[in-house]
Parts: C-alpha cells; structure tokens; sequence
C-alpha cells in the first residue's frame, strides 16, 4: 500500500507536455484539456471506483449507490442528456486504485470520476485520471496529503466531498483529551496513507492539547499476530490506543489485546473505516464498547432521512453510517459543474469542455448536499466535516444500525 507508481516529477512532465497538446475545439466549446463530444442520445458517462471487495466492501458498495440515487433524484438526465455510472472495484489498495484507474481512464467519453474509497487507491488512481484531464471526486479518501498546499501537478484534479482528516484529528484528539480526561496515549497505523497520516495529525493535535503519546507503532495489513506490538505499548502503559486500521487488523487487535498484561482496561478508538457490520464479525464478543470516530449522519442535512428512505426501497436495505452520503455528494457537485459548463449545437450534441468542468467544480460554493453545504477550497476540499464518537453494543451483526448498534456517545 505504500508503493508510488509514479513519481510527482515524472507526473508534472507528463502532465505539462500532455497539456500543451490537449486543447481543442469542437463544436460551440474550446478547451486548454480537451472537450468530450456528446452525441445527442448518448450518455453523459461519469465513473466511480470504489471498494467493491475485500474486508471494506460495505462500504464502497453503498458509496456508489448513493451516487446512484443522486442521479435517480435529478431525473436520471442532465440537461437533457441521460447519465451513466460506470463503476470499478478499487478494493481499498494502492494496487486496486491503480488497475480501476486505468480502466476507468481508457474510456475517452468519460467526463468525471467519483472516488475512490481509501487513499491508497487515491493516491496512484487520481494521477493517473488527470493526466488525460479527468477530475476525480473522493468519497471516502480523507488523507491530508491529497489536497495539501505542496502536493504533485497530478493532483491538481482531485477533489474530495469527504473531510480531510486533520478535522477528524482534531476532533478525536479533543474528545480523548478534553472530554475522557485522557493524558497518555499510544498510536498503531498500518503504512496506509490514510492510516499513518491520520495518526501523525492526531499525535500533534494531542500532543498541543499537553498530552503525551507514549508509544507510535506500525503494523503491516497482513499481520494476524499483533501481540509483540500490545506487548510494547503495553510496557508504556498508555490510557488510550487510537488506532484508524482496517477491519481485519481491528479484528486481531481486539481479540488480542486483552491477552496482553497491562491493556485489559485500555480504552482503544478507531477510525471510520470499520463503520460498518463487517468490523462485528472481525472482532466477535469483544466488539461491545468498541469506540470509533465517524460522521454524524443525524447532523447532516435534513434531506438525509428521505435519502435513507430511498435507498433502503431501492436496495432493500439501510445505508451503513455516512459512507452513501458521501457518494451522493460526489454526484451532485460533478453534476451540477456538468449543468453549468455544458453546451449543445444546433443538433443538439452536448460538448464538456475538461478545463471548463474542472474549474467549475473546484468554485463550488454553498451546494446543499446531503452532508451539509458543499464550498469546495483551493485545494480540492469540498467537505463539511460532522463527526461523532460511536460505541459498538452488541456483537450480534444482524444488529448492526447506526444510532443502536453502534450508538452515539459524543457529542
């Protein structure tokens, strides 16, 4: 997951050799990246790549089917012109992101991208999407160096609805310090980017609220065997584990911990990843008092309970956590930028300029999303940020659902 298949010099020649080559005119549009023709009949044709596989594919699936009631909610057309998601399993790997990226990429008709679902993928998937000039739109990859100030040209097309992670830090480190009193603290991540990154931010945050992290390690993906990592931390003796791993890792975490002298009582936080019934499974009986840091779906927009409805009678079953929101919103701001940048000729074909689209969803400003408003930053972040503290309470899966199982704790 930690592998970089192309390096950020080699992306900024590509991308400003390609640049100089791309633009073009056809029909009333002319664009410095290039302009996508479509004939009137035709699809306007949007792809997503997201989690389809793998310990976290709750969570992918339900991201592109929250795009997909988007576009049912704006009639299934765009000025006029009826809308395609084409999507691809990016599973939640650097690998995975880069095989869907290609794919979705060597489809010349496709205008937008929305995902992907981990940063992993992001991170080798988004370059590879804007070196031919197409923008891609996150929904669940939050790693703050995607969208941070000194990040390679081959980012500059990304753009993500999900919040940035140094939110989520921030509001982990105030509840575990502020809120449970905590003082000490120990970190695991897993190299992931999202991972590491997140658990850097909240070391900083905590450390600048005066507490101490006391012990910050890794694990690889694959390890099944985490006691020599509990046992080191044990002997630091931390109040808190805050760790944002994957469910297969959580699972050996959780059942392991407690072999180990010294953590029975520690109190251990993950990330929003595991927000899902998948985790229940992973981690069995010892998933009750289980707590994670997740969206707050009951403070997201007051549209949110209709949306449920709709994808529950459309799916026959709820939404997990705020996953599908976030799909949503991808779709709706890719759509709204197409609304405003698209122009038909006298025989009624629809032209997308790249450039135009691209520019257009970057000024985003204020769109009311089922998240909250949507006011896109100079850098791609797009995301209202709403989090929660969550509890597991039972380790039945079947009863897995927000607001029960797991329930709000904070605020």
């Amino acid at each position: 997951m930690n592998k970089v298949f192309f390096s950020a010099a080699t992306l900024a020649a590509v991308l400003l050799a390609a640049s100089g080559s791309r633009a073009e005119t056809l029909g009333p549009v002319t664009d410095a990246l290039g302009v996508v023709k479509i004939t009137k009949g035709q699809p306007i044709q949007i792809g997503g790549y997201s989690s389809q596989s793998g310990g976290d594919t709750n969570q992918g699936i339900d991201e592109l089917r929250g795009a997909e009631i988007a576009i049912k909610d704006a009639g299934g057309k765009v000025l006029g012109f009826p809308v395609k998601l084409l999507g691809e399993d990016a599973q939640c790997t650097a690998e995975g992101g880069q095989t869907a990226a290609t794919k979705l990429a060597g489809n010349k008709q496709i205008v937008a991208v929305l995902g992907p679902s981990c940063s992993s993928g992001a991170r080798v998937g988004a370059p590879i999407l804007w070196k031919l000039g197409i923008p891609s739109v996150a929904i669940g990859a939050t790693a703050p160096a995607l969208t941070a100030a000194d990040r390679p040209d081959g980012f500059k097309g990304f753009l993500r609805v999900v919040p940035n992670d140094l939110k989520s830090a921030a509001f982990t480190a105030s509840y575990a310090h502020d809120k449970l009193g905590v003082k000490t603290a120990a970190t695991i991540h897993d190299g992931s980017p999202y991972t590491e990154q997140l658990v850097r931010a909240f070391e900083k945050d905590f450390i600048a609220k005066g507490g101490t992290i006391v012990a910050s390690e890794a694990v690889s993906p694959t390890d099944t065997d985490l006691r020599p990592v509990l046992t080191r931390i044990a002997t630091k003796k931390p109040e808190l584990i805050f760790t944002p791993v994957f469910t297969s890792t959580v699972g050996f975490l959780m059942r392991q911990k407690d072999e180990v002298a010294g953590l029975a009582g520690t109190k251990v936080i993950g990330g929003e990843g595991v927000f899902s019934a998948n985790v229940i499974e992973a981690v069995g009986p010892k998933i009750i008092g289980f707590h994670i840091v997740g969206p707050s779906t009951d403070l997201f927009s007051e549209r949110f309970p209709v949306f449920v409805k709709n994808f529950t009678a459309e799916y026959g079953e709820a939404p997990i956590g705020g996953f599908s929101a976030y799909g949503y919103d991808a779709a709706l701001l890719t759509m709204a930028a197409i609304k405003e940048v698209g122009k038909t000729d006298a025989e009624g074909n629809l032209y997308i300029g790249r450039q135009a689209l691209h520019d257009a969803m970057m000024a985003t400003k204020a769109l009311p999303g089922l998240t909250g408003a949507l006011t896109c930053d100079t850098y791609g972040d797009c995301g209202a940020a709403t989090y929660a503290i969550w509890e597991f309470t039972s380790d039945d899966q079947s009863s897995f659902a927000p607001g029960t199982n797991p329930k709000r704790i904070f605020p």
